[in-house]
């Protein structure tokens, strides 16, 4: 096709649909996708960008047009064949997914408008996959507080935990204790093995009146009631309280990285390099405007991780002991989160003080993996630009080294030492990975330091992506 008549038929057709912005671009193809003309013009805008799969999937769609106006065929690889075909399902799945999330969010206002005077403000948490109590408002679980006693369920140590919530936290509404029980052969506590609930408190203005009621025989030595209140309510809080807890590391994070507060929630999700977080939840979004103005949470230092983990199970022991006379409260997913790998069992976590939050198993290289502390300095979605390559759909850079945490494309390396040096993990495992630990994570490498079970999120924790994270200009070279 001739220079003049190409030129000719792109203003005849932005006559007639006003397509100069790429976003529109997005949207007019996905409302018709039958129009090839459109496709085109939305592959040009992704060459422009330097983005040739996306290009090249929209070249595909637009077929003839593509061929008329280019002079030339589309050119597609096996492996890019295969990209495309995967791209076309995820985008037929994504479409099922957008209009079962439109119908469930009719059916969630519908109902809003018949029972909006039991619901109140806390519509706003609609996408909570939990059953609260009838007494129970979604506002409420958020200001909930929830304690672990570790060590044992003496009827002591479970009164002096219990002696210090009632006169040195401050109650406003609910509080429960739980029993933090300890990961196989460490002082670690598991995040993800639900605890027993040993008591419960309902606040009251006059502290006198505080209505306890107590749900564990072993730690009271009573007749307990039913904990079947105090449970649905820790499954509410509990999924809340991860959520705060990567925005908590993120914030920190930021600021460190930084030296200032993070403006704005956006300040988290820049494009690649500056990618604190994929993106946020609803939740996450609700928590920043409620603290917006506050000082970023404060949390211990995460220097001596390494030191802690190598502490002896008697050491623990005894400090477990010495808290007793102060009621021995842990505050769970209080401090930020860090990474932990271990050598010995092959095995890396995700922690927060001394609780285990994911534990995942993993491939390392023996001598050839460093030990010592590190950072995740670099997160990079899809490195090389590809998903299915030998690092995998997700990496982050260990203290700008040639080391880094990646996906694999040998599953079966995993358990063993046969990298280079970096720490191989499953897909699944690196994206739950990448989405809660946020840029300048402190990662420890050691020895003896976990145990060797495996505790992944069910389902997966995952963030909207609201931040380009790829990097198409660099050809990672990793010790893989």
């Amino acid at each position: 096709m001739k220079p003049k008549d190409h030129d000719e038929q792109l203003r005849q057709f932005f006559q007639h649909h006003p397509l100069d912005d790429p976003l529109y671009l997005k949207k007019y193809v996905r409302e018709h996708p039958q129009n090839k003309m459109a496709w085109y013009l939305l592959g040009r805008e992704y060459d422009a960008q330097g983005k040739r799969g996306k290009a090249l999937y929209c070249y595909t769609q637009a077929g003839e047009i593509y061929e008329a106006f280019e002079n030339r065929t589309i050119a597609v690889s096996p492996e890019s064949e295969q990209s495309l075909t995967l791209w076309e399902r995820r985008g037929k799945r994504n479409k099922l997914l957008g209009r079962l999330r439109l119908a469930g969010l009719t059916l969630l206002l519908l109902l809003g408008v018949v029972f909006a005077p039991q619901w109140g403000s806390e519509t706003r948490q609609s996408q909570q996959a939990y059953t609260l109590p009838p007494d129970m408002t979604a506002d409420q679980v958020q200001q909930t507080k929830v304690y672990y006693v570790t060590g044992d369920k003496s009827k002591e140590r479970v009164g002096a935990a219990l002696q210090q919530m009632l006169l040195q936290e401050r109650l406003n509404r609910y509080a429960i204790l739980a029993y933090g029980k300890p990961a196989a052969g460490g002082d670690w506590i598991s995040w993800l093995t639900p605890p027993d609930i040993l008591l419960s408190v309902a606040a009251r203005q006059d502290a006198s009146q505080q209505q306890i009621e107590y749900h564990d025989a072993e730690s009271c030595g009573c007749q307990p009631t039913d904990p079947a209140k105090p449970q649905a309510v820790y499954r509410a809080w509990s999924q809340q309280r991860e959520q705060e807890l990567v925005l908590n590391s993120a914030l920190q994070a930021y600021e460190l990285k930084y030296g200032e507060a993070a403006d704005s929630l956006a300040d988290l999700s820049r494009p690649y390099p500056d990618n604190v977080l994929s993106g946020a939840t609803p939740f996450m979004e609700q928590l920043y405007q409620e603290r917006k103005g506050q000082a970023a949470p404060a949390a211990a230092a995460s220097a001596p991780v390494l030191a802690d983990a190598e502490a002896s199970a008697s050491d623990a022991s005894s400090a477990g002991d010495e808290g007793v006379g102060t009621g021995g409260l842990v505050k769970p997913l209080s401090e930020p989160l860090s990474i932990v790998v271990d050598k010995s069992n092959h095995r890396l976590a995700l922690v927060s003080g001394r609780f285990i939050v994911r534990i995942y198993p993993v491939g390392l290289g023996a001598g050839r993996t460093p030990e010592g502390t590190f950072e995740i300095s670099e997160k990079v979605r899809n490195p090389n630009g590809k998903s299915n390559g030998e690092f995998g759909s997700r990496g982050m850079t260990l203290s700008d080294t040639q080391y880094a945490i990646h996906g694999t494309n040998k599953p079966s390396s995993i358990g063993k030492d046969q990298s280079l040096g970096c720490v191989r993990m499953l897909q699944e495992d690196i994206e739950e990975l990448f989405a809660m630990a946020p840029l300048g994570t402190p990662v420890t490498i050691g020895k003896g330091l976990l145990p060797t079970e495996i505790k992944r999120g069910q389902p997966p924790f995952g963030l909207p992506v609201s931040s380009e994270e790829t990097n198409p200009g660099k050809v990672y070279k990793w010790l893989d």
